[in-house]
């Protein structure tokens, strides 16, 4: 049997009646914003509803502004709205709006075995994703700093 693949934006009127009437639905994503954790054409999302306001770790499928599907983790929370950012990425996308929140992904089949987002493991997880992107950033600003300075010293030389 072959596997047909159709945009999530063809899907998505369909999905969110399923979603609305209070049923999940499972899709395959693409691309790579969320390895290690979800993999293309090998992990399924479970989407459900999502709630009036997301939390910090929470896993949402939003739109953005150019209608471009996307889903990334919440990584915080400021007066702009909700800030996100891919597992695999370390640039963060501000200012998403409870508006553009188009469902929650309550877990993931990974080799058709399911894994809940209230689990434990999950939820260390996601805390070490986040606070290597912390680490990560330091790092950066650090080796920048020392570039600069290795540049003046072989500069005078």
């Amino acid at each position: 049997m072959e596997n047909k693949q159709i945009p999530l934006a063809e899907l998505w009127p369909v999905m969110k009646e399923q979603i609305d009437s209070g049923k999940t639905v499972v899709f395959s994503p693409k691309g790579t914003s969320m390895l290690p954790l979800i993999r293309q054409n090998v992990d399924k999302v479970v989407l459900t509803k999502a709630p009036k306001c997301l939390k910090k770790y929470d896993l949402p499928l939003y739109m953005r502004e150019n209608g471009q599907f996307v889903l990334h983790r919440v990584v915080g929370i400021d007066k702009n709205g909700y800030v996100m950012c891919g597992d695999n990425q370390f640039e963060r996308e501000y200012g998403i709006k409870n508006e553009q929140i188009l469902a929650l992904a309550c877990g993931i089949y990974r080799e058709n075995v399911f894994l809940s987002f209230d689990d434990k493991k999950y939820v260390n997880y996601c805390k070490k994703q986040v606070l290597k992107k912390r680490f990560y950033g330091i790092y950066m600003r650090c080796r920048r700093f020392a570039g600069r300075i290795k540049h003046k010293i072989t500069d005078k030389k």
